[in-house]
C-alpha cells in the first residue's frame, strides 16, 4: 500500500524533514519519493530508519559519491533534481537509540552544505523577486491600475518573505556551527 502526505518544509528546515521521515518509518511508512510537496511512502514493518539529506551540486561523479555512502551503510532512497544538482535522501537502520547517525563527520562539511543551499536559493529568490517586480511595474505603467497589480504584489511579498526567512535561518545555522 502507498500513502501520500502533503507537507511544506523549506530547505532551511532539514532537521524537521529528516525527523518527519524518521517518525513515518517508525509507524511503518517508508519514504520512497517526493513530488509537488507530496511525500510518498510505502507501507512496511515499522523500522528505526534514520534519514539524512544531502545536496550534490555536480553529478559527474555520482556513482563514486553514492558508493562512499553505501560503504558507510547508507542507502540512497531518492534523488530530487534541482539547480543542476540533486537533493539525495539517504537512510540507515539504527539499532542503537543512543547512536548519533550523521552523514557529515565534521562541522565544515555541514557548513559547506548550508552555504551551497543558501547561495542557490538566495539567487533563485532574488531572480523571482526581480521578475515579479518587473511584472508589477510594467503592469502599473501599461494599465495604470493599482488593482490589477494586487496578485503580482502578493506573490512578490510572499517570495520576498519566504526567501528572506530562508536566508536568515540558514545564515543563523552557519554562524552557530562556525562558533562551535
Amino acid at each position: 500500500m502507498e500513502k501520500k502526505v502533503f507537507k511544506f518544509i523549506t530547505v532551511d528546515q532539514l532537521e524537521k524533514e529528516q525527523d518527519f521521515l524518521h517518525n513515518m518509518a517508525l509507524e511503518g511508512w517508508h519514504f520512497s519519493k517526493y513530488k509537488n510537496f507530496q511525500y510518498q511512502f510505502e507501507q512496511g514493518k515499522p523500522a528505526n530508519y534514520v534519514y539524512r539529506i544531502d545536496y550534490k551540486e555536480t553529478l559527474e561523479d555520482l556513482d563514486e559519491y553514492l558508493a562512499i555512502f553505501e560503504d558507510a551503510g547508507w542507502e540512497a532512497v531518492y534523488s530530487y533534481p534541482i539547480f543542476q544538482g540533486s537533493w539525495i535522501y539517504f537512510r540507515k537502520l539504527s539499532t542503537d537509540e543512543t547512536q548519533n547517525l550523521e552523514i557529515f563527520t565534521d562541522k565544515d562539511s555541514m557548513i559547506g552544505l548550508l552555504k551551497k543551499v543558501r547561495m542557490h536559493w538566495t539567487w533563485f529568490g532574488m531572480t523571482m523577486s526581480l521578475i515579479l517586480l518587473f511584472l508589477l511595474l510594467s503592469n502599473l505603467f501599461t494599465t495604470r491600475s493599482l488593482i490589477s497589480g494586487i496578485p503580482i504584489t502578493i506573490c512578490f511579498l510572499i517570495i520576498l518573505i519566504l526567501y528572506g526567512k530562508l536566508f536568515f535561518n540558514l545564515t543563523k545555522k552557519i554562524n552557530q556551527l562556525e562558533q562551535t
